[in-house]
């Protein structure tokens, strides 16, 4: 009789071994999608990084373009053909042609070049990109002074009297009709 198996033992553990294999199976997906997870997290922060360095690598190439060149010799092209080029090429107004503006612009223009830095996904290039991430952000703020620009492009001149009146800042007190309970509907800042 020591050789018949216990019809009723296979019922009996039949609990622990759906757990057990549901648990392996529940771990084996959380980690698959974990890993997904964290990959599209690490493209996404990658991509806003690289579109900052992008948005200032474009900026020192405005600003560079915006330097006075060198006095170019005049060419055979008529008159009035080139007061036309120089009137469409005058949109943005010219930086002073100060060496200090020309070197930091310079460096802005080196610290974000995109061929200069490694896109590996390694412990140095992350650190190297992020140095030089945050040192092209203050270079770009020192050239902004310098220049007297903002980054942003919403915001008014800071010498204009526009500028003046739209920074007005409006203060006040804040009155409290109700006590802001859940009941308390008359003083609920929704609704108001």
């Amino acid at each position: 009789m020591a050789s018949n198996p216990d019809p009723f033992d296979s019922i009996l553990t039949l609990e622990d071994d759906l757990y057990t294999t549901a648990y392996a199976q529940g771990a084996a997906d959380g980690s698959r999608a974990g890993r997904i997870e964290g990959r599209i997290f690490g493209l996404e922060k990658g991509f806003d990084k690289f579109a900052a360095l992008g948005q200032l690598h474009g900026r020192a190439v405005v600003w560079g373009a915006r330097l006075p060149a060198a006095p170019v010799l005049p060419t055979n092209l008529e008159p009035s053909v080139e007061k036309e080029k120089d009137s469409e090429a005058q949109v943005l107004r010219g930086l002073d042609g100060n060496e200090r503006h020309r070197k930091h612009i310079q460096m802005l223009h080196g610290l974000t070049d995109p061929l200069t830095f490694s896109t590996l996904n390694t412990e140095e290039a992350v650190a190297d990109f992020d140095d030089r991430f945050k040192r092209a952000g203050a270079k770009a703020k020192i050239i902004e002074r310098i220049v007297g620009e903002t980054a942003s492009p919403k915001s008014p001149e800071r010498d204009s009297a526009e500028a003046a009146a739209g920074n007005i800042r409006v203060s006040g007190q804040k009155t409290k009709k109700g006590d802001d309970s859940m009941e308390d509907f008359v003083g609920s800042r929704f609704l108001s």
